[in-house]
């Protein structure tokens, strides 16, 4: 990926001859973007799709950048792609399936669904087929850990340990978390495991949790994809993504009483790095703030 942007950079100077500041502010922008995919596990432009550079920028939007800094990463990348593929490193460019005004015109706060509408998304999958009950399960664990869409797909089964109702997981910059379970969630992987993961499995040596149609791991795009049908089936009229419901998780803690080290200590997030030994609580603590806090535990 390095390479691939210090071409482009060599290019927009020797060719180009755009001014040092230009090209600093690509190298910024294209920068971060690297940044947070290499955090995620990407490490080849050719990984990369629209699903994932809404993500990158929706990042932005989190962190509260200004509309102006937002727009420029969109033009940076959009330069970036067209060298790409003029160049044939890529034979699809995904900015151009990433409509401007989704980006930047969204407010600075996250959609959230109600917890009434996470009900709808739950009732969506047909429990009476393999992938349905695979679908359940996977929106359960959406619903009850707010897991990023990474580290889902990366779930193990070694990770689960549904007898007392915690996953323990290594998510963003390989930190481990320990993530309690919704009784509803741990039902439904149960059920998953045994009546569903079976039948849609080909390689019986698969250790990852959720698989696709052909047995093989579901990925980020095609969790991505389910997350519209859900939501289009659902008649939820919202801008949904898997991010939504890590969010959405959150607010619905808070709205039932939670306090800020619960929520840290589950989404794993940064903040507070200073006293963030201070934070630390054991498992058993943790299991038993969840179970009161959670709606639906």
């Amino acid at each position: 990926m390095d390479d691939n942007v210090a071409e482009f950079l060599a290019f927009l100077r020797e060719d180009r001859h755009l001014s040092n500041n230009t090209i600093m502010s690509y190298q910024r922008d294209l920068g971060q973007t690297m940044t947070y995919l290499q955090n995620h596990g990407i490490s080849q432009w050719q990984q990369v799709d629209q699903y994932m550079l809404i993500e990158v920028l929706n990042e932005f939007r989190q962190q509260n950048k200004a509309n102006s800094t937002i727009n420029r990463v969109i033009s940076s990348l959009r330069q970036f792609y067209k060298y790409m593929i003029r160049h044939h490193y890529l034979t699809v460019n995904p900015m151009e399936m990433i409509d401007h005004q989704y980006t930047f015109d969204q407010p600075a706060t996250p959609v959230i669904l109600t917890e009434k509408e996470i009900e709808q998304l739950l009732q969506v999958p047909d429990v009476s087929t393999p992938l349905g009950i695979r679908d359940r399960a996977l929106l359960e664990v959406m619903d009850a850990t707010g897991m990023r869409v990474s580290e889902i797909i990366a779930l193990n089964i070694v990770d689960l340990h549904l007898d007392v109702k915690l996953l323990q997981i290594t998510g963003k910059n390989n930190q481990e978390r320990i993530i309690p379970l919704s009784q509803p969630a741990v039902e439904w992987i149960e059920k998953y495991l045994k009546d569903s993961r079976p039948q849609l499995i080909k390689n019986k040596q698969e250790t990852i949790v959720f698989v696709n149609a052909h047995g093989c791991p579901l990925t980020r795009q095609g969790i991505w994809k389910k997350m519209k049908e859900w939501v289009t089936e659902a008649k939820i009229k919202k801008e949904v993504t898997p991010q939504t419901m890590r969010y959405s998780f959150a607010v619905h803690l808070i709205e039932n009483g939670a306090d800020i080290q619960l929520i840290q200590e589950i989404l794993g997030y940064n903040a507070m790095k200073a006293i963030q030994p201070y934070l630390k609580v054991s498992p058993q603590q943790l299991s038993a703030n969840y179970m009161k806090y959670h709606p639906r535990a």
